[in-house]
């Protein structure tokens, strides 16, 4: 006989490392398998209200007690028993003759008949179309075989009837897997184009940042290098000092190419994004000599491909500001969620400001003054499709915070409040 593993998942703990899909559709049926023993537990206890006065014994009473126990059992236990059912049907075919037995002791017309279904609804779940006919086969032969010795011998219409909802019930979990079969192929599909999508942001956000620090700086020391023959000439000292800008330019761009490499170091993608968060924030307190407080939800909080970098970003940014101008003594980072918006939040208790502004129309303001990281912050936070918000009080420390919807939603307004009251 054929199990399980042929035509659909890998259990859990199957030789090969199974793919997001076959881990979708492994745990769909294992709910299914679960949610079928656990209903034939109810009609195992339904069972032993309704058996007839007359056909009550103790071997009959022991052997559901038995059913309803091991049912329970696998219920509950259903990581361990499913892969093991799934690879050897034979178990299954064991489960029948435990089904038979209850059918030869109380008979075949009776409820006893109702909890004998679900083998053949687990057999249609689990197996490929040989085994599942097999156990499917050698229930209806018990069945058969149980009539014969119930006594007085049951209709024309039990004897047709009722077998023939072994078959139902099969193409029931037939159904059912090829329906969580579609699902996993549907996720795994979604899952290629989230993908897809991810890597065309990552190589534009890459091209952007390199075109708005890296390659401007290149071509700067290119032109300066074009025109130095000239300058050599005409004055030997003003040569001097263009070569030593050229130097110093080529310092910076390797400055910059160093951080673009980092930058893609400390962010893979592959890490869950509060550990993420947790681990810049303790390098940061470790480099500056700062303690950080960092403050996680309990579950997991991933937001979408394209705003996760901007919003890791915005946190380095944000460090960078207070080991700049804060002189802090203490941080606090902390990720917050209301709805199905994420806050990521840095908020220190240095001397502060109150010349940050208020709204986004000051924003030109704000890089006439001085603040670039403000501006790009909200540039940043306006391309992950969220919000940030500054707030700066003299004395009394800077908090930012950059709001993301997890949905991906629409393009935010940018900096929604930096206030200085």
């Amino acid at each position: 006989m054929s199990s399980a593993a042929e035509r659909g998942p890998a259990p859990p703990d199957g030789a090969e490392a199974p793919g997001e899909a076959d881990l979708t559709l492994w745990s769909r049926v294992g709910i299914t398998f679960r949610m079928l023993m656990q209903f034939r537990v109810f009609l195992v206890a339904m069972t032993t209200v309704l058996i007839p006065h007359d056909r009550v014994t103790p071997a009959l009473l022991f052997l559901l007690a038995v059913v309803g126990v091991l049912s329970w059992l696998v219920a509950h236990a259903w990581e361990r028993f499913l892969p093991r059912v799934a690879r050897h049907p034979v178990l299954l075919c064991l489960d029948a003759f435990v089904a038979y037995a209850v059918l030869a002791l109380g008979g075949v017309s009776g409820p006893f008949f109702l909890f004998t279904v679900i083998t053949s609804a687990v057999a249609g779940v689990l197996y490929e179309w040989r085994a599942l006919l097999c156990v499917c086969a050698l229930q209806m032969s018990l069945f058969f075989m149980a009539a014969a010795r119930t006594d007085p011998p049951p209709g024309a219409e039990t004897m047709i009837g009722l077998p023939i909802f072994y078959p139902f019930a099969v193409c029931a979990g037939v159904g059912l897997y090829r329906l969580f079969e579609q699902y996993a192929v549907a996720i795994e599909a979604r899952h290629r184009a989230e993908t897809r999508v991810a890597a065309a942001e990552e190589r534009a956000r890459l091209a952007r940042e390199m075109h708005d620090s890296l390659a401007k700086t290149l071509h700067g020391i290119g032109l300066t290098a074009t025109a130095l023959p000239v300058v050599l000439r005409k004055s030997p000292q003003r040569a001097e000092q263009q070569a030593e800008a050229i130097a110093s330019a080529v310092r910076v761009a390797g400055q910059e190419a160093r951080a673009l490499i980092a930058d893609l170091r400390d962010d893979p993608g592959d890490r869950p994004f509060g550990v993420v968060v947790a681990q810049i924030a303790d390098a940061w307190g470790r480099a500056t000599g700062v303690p950080v407080r960092t403050e996680l939800p309990d579950g997991d909080v991933e937001p979408p491909p394209n705003a996760r970098h901007e919003v890791v970003a915005i946190l380095k940014e944000a460090l960078e500001n207070v080991a700049r101008h804060a002189e802090a003594a203490q941080v606090e980072v902390w990720i917050g969620m209301e709805g199905d918006l994420m806050t990521l939040a840095v908020r220190d208790d240095g001397h502060g400001s109150g010349s940050l502004g208020a709204t986004t129309e000051r924003l030109e303001a704000l890089a006439d003054a001085g603040h670039y990281g403000v501006v790009g912050m909200t540039e940043r936070a306006r391309r992950a499709g969220g919000d940030l918000a500054v707030s700066s009080f003299p004395g009394r420390g800077t908090t930012v915070m950059v709001s993301v919807p997890l949905g991906g939603g629409a393009p935010g307004g940018g900096l929604r409040r930096a206030a200085g009251a």
